[in-house]
């Protein structure tokens, strides 16, 4: 099992990546007794998996495993989706799929309301919809599967406290207001860090736009001098914090914490501008959430069974550990060419 290690982290922080390790692969019932599935293992079925931001080398690796996933479990997979987590934007995408009347979806909700009618609308019709990267506002589809963004966030915070005492300014780089997931990793940030008697400044949304990303720290750099640290709750985020402090001359000064583990970011933790990062798990979460809607479509599970909450893996990189063998099997491909071959813990 892959520990969770930051130094002297807490026993909270630890715990939580070997709690999601644990729950990193679906727990599907068995096959309903006398079930006959609709659709043979051998036929193909297809799944429409709309991305949540298309262009970022974490949903680089959750299409690694989606596409895995078609290759093993024989689905005809049409990956798509918004350069920008907007639901404006992502929208035209799922109208789009839906037109070529898919026997099953995934879907990376970027509004946790807007949704919510149309999924079960879909479940009800018979069309398997898990979730993945962020929940729905109500439980209405087969399974989400995401990372515990809060706990993500109390362990960034832990890697600060590590590195600062936990006193003094804070930066936090959201990415909109409302969003149940970004807003965990934020609060879980913030409330470590007030617990500890730091100063965290009002969060800055710059949505997934990196300039803005990098403006909103240059700006925080030159209205509070005595800045201690940034942390960034999503990599687009993460990249334009990295430029700033590049610019600014403030790299290894001014802390810098992020999510995600793009190799960009790898390199610049090697290269003194990151501090630690939280990297997720996103082929698995592509990975098995093609192979249950896949199952649920071919009626291999009696669905009634399946749990909801599927949390995947994180894992912190240090400098520390950056090069040793766990560490590196969480960096994000840097393209289609560079997938990993299966899941993490798989």
């Amino acid at each position: 099992m892959r520990r969770f290690r930051l130094g002297a982290l807490s026993v909270v922080a630890v715990l939580l990546v070997t709690a999601c390790q644990g729950g990193a692969t679906p727990t599907p019932a068995a096959t309903p007794a006398g079930g006959t599935p609709t659709a043979p293992a051998q036929e193909t079925v297809s799944v429409a998996f709309i991305a949540g931001q298309i262009g970022i080398t974490f949903y680089t690796g959750m299409e690694c495993g989606a596409k895995a996933a078609a290759k093993e479990f024989n689905v005809d997979l049409n990956w798509t989706g918004p350069r920008n987590w907007d639901i404006n934007e992502q929208r035209p995408f799922i109208d789009a799929a839906k037109a070529t009347d898919p026997d099953g979806w995934v879907i990376a909700p970027t509004d946790p309301d807007a949704l919510i009618a149309e999924i079960t609308d879909l479940m009800g019709k018979g069309k398997p919809v898990v979730t993945v990267d962020a929940p729905l506002g109500k439980a209405v589809e087969l399974q989400n599967l995401q990372s515990d963004h809060y706990g993500g966030g109390k362990a960034a915070a832990e890697a600060m406290i590590k590195l600062t005492g936990g006193k003094g300014k804070y930066l936090v780089l959201h990415l909109s207001p409302g969003l149940p997931d970004i807003g965990g990793r934020a609060d879980g940030f913030k409330d470590t860090m007030a617990a500890q008697g730091a100063d965290v400044l009002p969060y800055v949304y710059p949505g997934t736009d990196t300039a803005k990303a990098s403006d909103g720290v240059s700006a925080a750099l030159t209205a509070n001098p005595d800045l201690a640290g940034v942390y960034a709750t999503h990599e687009s985020a993460a990249l334009g914090a990295a430029s700033a402090l590049k610019a600014a001359g403030k790299q290894g000064v001014v802390k810098l914490v992020a999510f995600d583990s793009a190799p960009s970011q790898i390199a610049d933790l090697k290269g003194g501008v990151y501090d630690a990062l939280i990297a997720q798990a996103p082929f698995n979460q592509g990975y098995y959430s093609v192979k249950l809607v896949a199952q649920a479509i071919r009626k291999e599970i009696d669905t009634t069974s399946v749990k909801h909450d599927n949390p995947t893996p994180l894992f912190a990189i240090t400098k520390e550990n950056v090069d040793s063998p766990d560490a590196l099997s969480w960096v994000y491909p840097a393209d289609l060419n560079a997938c990993p071959t299966k899941p993490l813990g798989g």
